[in-house]
């Protein structure tokens, strides 16, 4: 009974998630809450006992001798990683290497393209679509405009970087991700380094493909450039404004090195991430905005980009600590595990990775990371898998998911870099499912994706 009440729950969340009948965030909260006072009441125990469990999904949960951490530390590092790098943004940390490449252009297509793959890349550490789309366009698509070049190029030149950056940390994904398997961010982070290069080396020849097709096109000439040199005057003007005087160029050095001992400790996990970025966000704002007035402000203007999925995360949580401690999380694992072949068991991580593919394209973040993985991690435990294991495989398929009509920031890159959905889909996909199977293979090829028949 536990089970069929955990599928029922799972299936009634991603039905009104995907008929858009209940927003996310609500739906995460009241649908767990629901089912569990039914379960509660199924095998006789006290209402407020589902209370107990969204605090342990929450909070901590003591089993046996050890204590297992809920959603709490992950919030912590979600929240302050995104109110960090929103700072970095303002004080103007990525403006100097966006003029330099952009001078490295010189009206070069190819240089051009590769410049925008490196800016998008980047910019995309702050692990916000929207701002990474807003930043590169305004860096270089007059320049773009000016000489004549595809847009279309453009568009997946920011997208296909930022599907890669999308898998730091405090990333939505892995955001969702963490508190569902339970793990931190390094040991989570470490092994998808490795197929994130790949991705990028990739990206690297997209960017020479685009390039030389362009050059081809306008008849490009060594060493004379497309545009005048008034046009690249007219750019870095517009990289330089300031309306609300919050850059802080005088103190480039300092934000520079900060962001890089927090990105060096937070890799050696020396130090816990989300007190890494707690306190670097209040190293940050003393430092930058010395008036305590306007460091509220800025808090409080970057913290409507962290609400979203810190709400969501809290959400995670709650849905969490219902399937555990309502006992239906195991009632399912249980009931699939006696349907699986012995040996099939061994394959679960890679047939989530192929699974991701279509699942990450066709469902939100949020049904696939809330409904599907839940059921699925505890199956693959019971054949041997680990949490590393299942959520690389989890987070391969975010390759593709950028070119999904669920993504909402991917309308506002296409209204900016005025091309079509349709034109930006096929181009996208034409780079995005080579990605998928290079973070595939070599996710296999390391270890980390295990196959039973190669040991």
């Amino acid at each position: 009974m536990l089970a069929l009440l955990g599928y029922l729950m799972i299936i009634v969340f991603m039905a009104l998630l995907l008929t858009k009948k209940i927003s996310p965030f609500a739906g995460l909260i009241l649908i767990p809450l629901a089912f569990g006072l039914i379960a509660a009441s199924y095998t006789g125990q006290s209402f407020l006992n589902v209370f107990d469990w969204i605090y342990e999904g929450l909070y901590y949960q003591v089993v046996g001798n050890k204590v297992k951490s809920g959603v709490a530390p992950t919030i912590t590092l979600l929240l302050f990683a995104i109110l960090y790098f929103s700072i970095m943004l303002d004080v103007g940390l990525f403006d100097p290497l966006s003029k330099v490449l952009i001078k490295w252009a010189k009206g070069d297509p190819l240089r051009l393209c590769i410049a925008t793959a490196v800016i998008s890349t980047i910019v995309s550490l702050d692990g916000d679509g929207t701002t990474t789309v807003l930043i590169v366009t305004a860096a270089v698509l007059s320049l773009f405009k000016k000489m004549k070049m595809r847009q279309l190029y453009l568009a997946v030149l920011i997208a296909i970087p930022n599907s890669i950056m999308n898998l730091v940390p405090w990333s939505g994904p892995m955001a969702r991700a963490m508190p569902v398997l339970n793990i931190g961010p390094k040991e989570f982070f470490l092994p998808l380094i490795p197929g994130m290069i790949g991705a990028t080396l990739l990206t690297a020849y997209m960017a020479y493909s685009y390039g030389t097709k362009e050059r081809a096109r306008l008849g490009y000439t060594a060493g004379k450039s497309i545009v005048t040199e008034e046009d690249l005057k007219a750019i870095m003007k517009s990289l330089n404004d300031d309306p609300d005087n919050l850059k802080r160029p005088k103190l480039l050095l300092f934000n520079f090195i900060l962001t890089i001992v927090i990105m060096a400790l937070l890799v050696l996990d020396t130090v816990n991430g989300g007190i890494l970025f707690l306190v670097g966000t209040s190293i940050a704002l003393i430092v930058n905005y010395k008036n305590p007035v306007l460091q509220a402000q800025r808090l409080t203007a970057n913290g409507s980009e962290a609400l979203g999925p810190v709400s969501l995360v809290f959400g995670a949580g709650v849905i969490m600590g219902v399937l555990n401690g309502s006992g239906m999380s195991a009632g399912i694992a249980e009931h699939i595990v006696s349907l699986l072949p012995e040996s099939m068991g061994g394959y679960i991580p890679l047939l989530l990775a192929l699974i991701s593919l279509p699942g990450l394209f066709f469902l939100p973040n949020d049904a696939f990371y809330f409904g599907i993985l839940p059921v699925i991690a505890p199956i693959a435990y019971s054949f041997g898998a680990t949490p590393v294991n299942i959520g690389v495989a989890s987070l391969i398929g975010q390759a593709v998911r950028f070119a999904s009509p669920l993504v909402a920031f991917l309308y506002v890159l296409v209204d900016r870099t005025e091309v079509s959905f349709g034109d930006y889909q096929k181009e996208y996909l034409k780079w995005g499912i080579p990605s998928y199977f290079i973070q595939l293979i070599i996710a296999i090829v390391s270890g980390i994706i295990p196959l039973p028949f190669l040991n």
